[in-house]
């Protein structure tokens, strides 16, 4: 008989489960369940009525407006993105951030259409006066963990600072917060708490009407977590009960056992098995990670929270312990069952001890063995009324009208691709961007076709403008990057010297900085791949975002310039390490740009960017230098040789005078032999500021290894050095070098050369190179 009643049971849990398993927003707000990230807004210059707020567990933020005048979501190019006001909601189709914005990870892809700089389109989504928005500058984007939390993730890690703006009637309100790792709680107390509440559970099968208590119990705790979970939601009643909906014939179901073990009848101990089970399965363990992590998704207090995910698990895994202590006692021989007659009282064949309470125990007569039919059409009756409710709420939810949004698709875009930096600004992108934010890049450079004017170079220029802003923020891109982010695109572009004299741009408004280059000893340049009248740096984190925005490039150039030369490289792409800002390594294994200037240093912007020279104000000079490396060579050299050539330890980057990597450079300290532990050729002795009366540049490095006919390789440094100005920077270093026989030089060929000068940035409705044609009046 009981066989029976267990297939029942398994069936209704199944069924149950089934139904649970839907919806995994019962267990996560905006696609975030407990996590250890927290996202905090720390200042917001606001006004009277108007509120912004991190809601849903981090997940979202929310605007809220009470005023007459509406507030503009400004998106992530500064677009109007979305309008709050007393008459609703409403969106910019136009603006990309309403695409990237319907999904946490922003996998939904920016359609051509979607323009930043068009009008907005509105479209009204809904008539309330808050808007809640995925803005993904302030949570986490990716599924792997930040590399400095890999690596200690039982500390606190503030991991970013973030910024929103609003326009509210001319006026810029702007928040700002932090995104952080908190590490969360030890959870063995909380899983002992589970342990001790499933066996106490268990053996109240001895007494009913307490096991009644344990039943309600675990219905009043799954329906506090879950609500807990729904009220953090998105407001409306469609969005509070989609969650609710499985529960709901659970409780039914609970409500009926808790009134079976009530008047002491067995079906009681079933039913409560259906609950216990189908709670602890479908509630208790996917919150577990409550017990562990620093947050969680609920309005609950996260002690609160916790203690009702030990209740659903602990009695409810009990409940179901109780059914299996009943089966146990019941097939027992030495129970005897005497039925209960209609008209005699149930007989008392087990009682508790003298002195005790008179609570009938199961497995005597006190509980009656088997369920009636009364009881089975109860039981199916709460699971249909429950049933019936739950569908009569998914229909009332369903007929509320869904925010418009596009389909995600269903991988996840990763921080690495949705990262964007900006284009527009006083200066130009991709010169102080970390290399370690952009592991691939192409330098190209194009000579003016014969006649072209300063009209057509004009029109070139504007086009590229308009491309580079699309194909940076992510959007304007061919097939080859349709499914792919912006990947931390940056286009620098830049004049040559042999541009000046050409397409009626006078040969006068050359700077004296853009001299060519001068030769240098030991070198031995291709003039085929040197040079250029304009210079193109493409960088991104992918080599086929990098690959499609030159191509686009050239596909723009044709009619006013040709490609002359064009250079590959690549260095350590983000993941591949823990420590993400470790200085990169070149194809000799030797850490590269140790003592490259920082943002932070006093004398970073005059080392890097011109002030005060007319048209190149903000602008910087790029040098290019591909490098060819005699790798064979150096390899046959021992370790200590090859140290003793750069003046560094390969492991460690640390100088031979002793230290770490960052320590600075003792050139007077004599070691065993008496001689400077650092040679005087040696490439850091050399090269280093201090012997070359303060010049300085900012490397920014790539490695190339490019196949030749017949299966060999070459491999090598494509080197970029930005200076304010070559002349005291470049030249001077590279003389010295030269002057003093630098080591490394016999292992390194100099073959190709450019010089160009790199404009400022690219104001809103500007264009590339804007300041050189407004100074000759053009």
């Amino acid at each position: 008989m009981w066989v029976r009643r267990a297939a029942v049971l398994v069936a209704l849990v199944t069924g149950l489960l089934g139904l649970a398993a839907g919806p995994a927003s019962a267990h996560t707000v905006g696609g975030v369940g407990a996590t250890d990230f927290r996202t905090e807004l720390t200042r917001f210059t606001g006004a009277p009525g108007v509120a912004l707020s991190v809601v849903e567990n981090g997940s979202k933020l929310e605007v809220r407006n009470s005023t007459a005048i509406p507030v503009i979501v400004r998106g992530y190019q500064s677009e109007p993105y979305a309008k709050v006001g007393r008459d609703g909601v409403y969106v910019n189709e136009n603006s990309p951030a309403y695409y990237l914005n319907a999904d946490r990870y922003g996998v939904t892809s920016v359609p051509a259409t979607a323009d930043p700089k068009k009008a907005p389109s509105w479209r009204k989504v809904s008539g309330d006066a808050f808007f809640r928005w995925h803005d993904h500058r302030t949570h986490w984007m990716q599924t792997t963990l930040p590399p400095v939390v890999s690596a200690d993730p039982d500390s606190y890690h503030q991991l970013s600072r973030w910024t929103v703006t609003l326009d509210y009637g001319g006026r810029t309100l702007t928040g700002t917060g932090t995104l952080a790792w908190v590490p969360g709680p030890s959870p063995w107390g909380w899983f002992a708490a589970v342990a001790v509440l499933l066996v106490a559970s268990a053996v109240l099968v001895l007494r009913l009407r307490v096991l009644a208590g344990v039943a309600a119990l675990v219905v009043v705790a799954d329906a506090a977590h879950s609500i807990g979970v729904a009220l953090l939601g998105e407001r409306g009643f469609g969005a509070f009960v989609v969650p609710l909906l499985p529960q709901v014939a659970v409780w039914a179901i609970g409500g009926f056992a808790v009134w079976l073990l009530v008047r002491r009848r067995e079906g009681g101990v079933w039913a409560a098995a259906i609950v216990g089970v189908c709670v602890a399965v479908a509630s208790g363990v996917p919150d577990l990670p409550v017990f562990w992590r620093s947050s969680a998704p609920t309005v609950l207090p996260l002690t609160l929270d916790r203690l009702t995910v030990v209740v659903a698990l602990g009695a409810g895994l009990g409940l179901l312990g109780a059914l299996a202590l009943h089966l146990l006692r019941g097939r027992s021989p030495q129970r005897q069952i005497v039925p209960p007659t209609d008209d005699a009282p149930e007989p008392e064949l087990d009682t508790e001890p003298v002195g005790a309470a008179a609570t009938p125990v199961l497995g005597g007569a006190g509980a009656r063995r088997g369920i009636s039919r009364r009881e089975a059409v109860g039981l199916a009756g709460a699971l249909g009324v429950g049933g019936i409710a739950g569908a009569g709420l998914q229909l009332a939810a369903g007929d509320e009208t869904p925010t418009a949004a596009p389909p995600p698709t269903t991988v996840p875009l990763g921080s690495v691709g949705s990262r964007i930096v900006p284009f527009r600004g006083a200066r130009q992108a991709g010169i102080a961007t970390p290399t370690q934010r952009q592991s691939h890049a192409r330098i190209a450079a194009f000579d003016l076709l014969p006649g072209v004017d300063s009209t057509e170079l004009k029109a070139l220029l504007q086009r590229w403008t308009t491309a580079a802003a699309e194909l940076t923020a992510g959007d304007g891109g061919d097939d080859m990057t349709a499914d792919s982010g912006p990947a931390s695109l940056t286009i620098t572009v830049g004049f040559g010297p042999s541009l000046f004299g050409q397409a009626g741009i006078p040969a006068g408004a050359r700077p004296e900085a853009l001299a060519p280059l001068p030769a240098f000893a030991g070198e031995t340049l291709d003039p085929g791949r040197s040079d250029g009248d304009l210079g193109v740096l493409v960088a991104a984190d992918d080599a086929v975002v990098v690959y499609s925005a030159i191509r686009r490039l050239e596909q723009l150039a044709a009619g006013t310039a040709r490609p002359r030369w064009q250079f590959a490289g690549f260095t350590r792409g983000r993941g591949v390490t823990t420590n993400e800002g470790a200085t990169v390594r070149n194809l000799m294994g030797q850490l590269d740009g140790t003592r490259n200037p920082k943002p932070t240093d006093a004398t970073f912007t005059r080392t890097v960017f011109v002030t005060g020279d007319g048209w190149m104000q903000d602008g910087s000079y790029l040098v290019v230098r591909r490098i060819r490396m005699l790798l064979d060579d150096w390899e046959k050299l021992d370790v200590a040789e090859q140290e003793k050539t750069l003046g560094r330890k390969k492991d460690s980057g640390a100088p031979l005078s002793g230290g770490v990597e960052t320590t600075p450079a003792n050139f007077g300290r004599l070691g065993a032999d008496g001689r400077p532990m650092i040679a005087e050729n040696s490439h850091i002795r050399l090269a280093t500021s201090a012997f070359n009366r303060g010049a300085a540049i900012l490397r920014r490095g790539y490695s190339f290894a490019d196949p030749q006919p017949g299966g060999g390789v070459e491999a090598g440094l494509i080197f970029l050095a930005w200076q304010s100005d070559p002349r005291t920077g470049f030249i001077p270093i590279q003389q010295n070098l030269v002057r003093g026989h630098d080591r490394l030089s016999t292992f390194t060929r100099h073959e190709t050369s450019a010089l160009f000068a790199m404009p400022g940035g690219v104001s809103s409705g500007g264009y590339l190179g804007q300041a050189l044609f407004e100074e000759i009046g053009r």
